[in-house]
């Protein structure tokens, strides 16, 4: 034990030291636990277990090989770790992985460069969020809590090439990391070859939309949201390499670099733009040969920015748009339900009652999108509506075609039809979707059908032009998805099948027909 007053002591000891309390300085060497004086000047520690210094030393440097536990009162401390077995030991020796990633934009990024093989769909989910409160009478009161949907790719992997079994080892060690993520569906092709230290890319014509920056970042402002221009990246895939690029300027048929090609590529080769994504879910591959698998890969990516609603030209009635009919080629099925409470607790018949006085069904619709501008139109649509919140109108195809038999004036209140089509499916107010012959279009709200003299369907409200004799009559329910995810499945690049479900709703009466909207 050293003496209380000694100036300076410099100790080295294998047990456990306790200096007096006003040394003025110390060095001491331990291996196993040291315990500093409260009041000491300065302190020059070095251990290969556990510090615990003074709670009042004004200067200490530390260099520890396990946990270290710092003064709460020194105005310096310089510490030196070996080991990561402390939050605060990480935080020194990668002090960004603290926080689970590099967060400034120019860190390196893993590339996922793997081909996403065609003979499966490239799956697009868009996922809103909605919240829905049914009310007693049957309406809703609908809230948006997510204006931008969440976007996530699902890759199909396999090619029978040796390459693609380093997919499962990359993503062990991406999973969580955020990493680029290439877009197949706006992929483009080398028209000719280019040199190495190219700043031109001769393409495809190209999507400019599809060409997005990697990163999202939105600014709300008074006018709305807002898109910022940022860096755009692109994966350049041959056949014997890959390299990623840093667009200047994206033309019709021109990819301009911010920095001169690395190597030379021949005519032919892949540009896919690249976007921001992070992959949280395992994935489960098919192990064919040794150094040959299969699987999907599914990350979550950075969204595109808002489409252009001018696109779109779906006619309009009572506020809602009107959807065009889905594919008949694969028969659409319909629901009818309803909610019903049934207890079951005695011998005797259960006790069932209805609660909800309007049916809740529900209509499964398969649409198909080609061409790039019929996919900018569905996309369109599909944000206008964000999932549950937006209602529409749609042909319900339940009721048969109604042909119109003799010409209505544009006053008219009321459709001669035929009365053969039966009567007992437009028994109950609705709208109706009427195709001219000449292929002109206009919706209009129906009341109750008729017969008199043949089939009458009266009108409640007024037609925008005349009706000529042989228009085709649809009726339409009013609707909204019955979903808040919408899954885009993208056979080719102009190609897209979209499986809907819309649910029924009723005719809106009183503060029901209020959409509560985000403020």
């Amino acid at each position: 034990m050293t003496d209380r007053i000694l100036p300076e002591v410099v100790a080295e000891v294998g047990g456990q030291p306790t200096p007096g309390v006003s040394v003025v300085e110390q060095r001491a060497e331990a291996i196993s636990r040291a315990a500093f004086g409260a009041l000491a000047a300065t302190a020059l520690a070095e251990t290969s277990a556990q510090p615990l210094p003074g709670a009042r030393l004004p200067t200490l440097w530390v260099e520890a090989l396990a946990e270290h536990a710092p003064p709460l009162h020194a105005p310096a401390l310089w510490v030196e770790v070996l080991r990561r077995d402390t939050a605060a030991a990480a935080m020194v020796t990668e002090a960004m992985e603290a926080f689970g990633e590099t967060p400034w934009p120019e860190a390196q990024r893993g590339v996922f460069a793997f081909r996403h093989d065609w003979a499966e769909p490239l799956i697009e989910r868009l996922e809103w969020k909605t919240g829905v409160a049914r009310l007693a009478s049957g309406n809703e009161a609908r809230q948006g809590l997510r204006r931008v949907p969440r976007r996530f790719l699902t890759y199909h992997v396999g090619h029978a090439r040796a390459s693609d079994a380093l997919v499962a080892d990359w993503l062990a060690d991406h999973l969580g990391r955020l990493a680029w993520w290439p877009l197949p569906q706006h992929a483009v092709r080398l028209t000719s070859a280019a040199d190495r230290g190219a700043r031109l890319l001769p393409v495809t014509p190209v999507d400019a939309a599809g060409f997005a920056p990697a990163a999202a970042k939105l600014r709300l402002e008074e006018d709305g949201l807002h898109w910022p221009a940022d860096r755009r990246f692109a994966l350049l895939m041959a056949a014997d390499c890959w390299q990623v690029l840093q667009l200047a300027d994206v033309e019709p048929e021109r990819l301009w670099l911010t920095e001169p090609l690395a190597r030379a590529v021949p005519a032919g080769a892949t540009v896919l733009p690249l976007v921001e994504g992070l992959a949280v879910e395992p994935a489960e591959f098919a192990q064919w040969v040794p150094g040959l698998d299969a699987g999907s890969v599914t990350a979550q990516v950075a969204f595109e920015p808002l489409p252009d609603e001018g696109r779109l030209d779906d006619p309009w009635l009572d506020g809602l748009p009107v959807w065009p009919d889905g594919n008949w080629r694969d028969d659409p099925t319909h629901t009818a339900d309803g909610a019903v409470t049934r207890q079951d607790l005695s011998p005797a018949d259960p006790w069932v009652r209805r609660d909800d006085p309007w049916p809740t069904s529900t209509f499964q619709r398969r649409y198909l999108a080609t061409g790039r501008e019929d996919i900018a139109r569905w996309r369109a649509r599909l944000y206008r509506a964000q999932g549950r919140l937006g209602a529409c109108w749609l042909p319900d195809g339940l009721a048969p075609v109604l042909r119109v038999q003799d010409e209505a004036d544009a006053d008219a209140g009321y459709l001669r039809v035929d009365a053969e089509a039966g009567a007992a499916f437009w028994h109950r107010p609705a709208a109706a979707l009427i195709l001219h012959p000449d292929g002109t279009r206009q919706a209009v709200l129906t009341g109750a059908f008729h017969q008199d003299a043949g089939g009458v369907l009266v009108l409640r409200s007024g037609l925008d032009a005349a009706v000529p004799a042989g228009s085709r009559v649809l009726r339409l329910a009013r609707c909204r998805l019955d979903h808040d995810a919408v899954d885009l499945y993208w056979h080719t690049p102009e190609a897209v099948e979209m499986p809907l479900t819309l649910r029924l709703l009723p005719e809106p009466r009183g503060n029901d027909r209020i959409t509560y909207t985000p403020s």
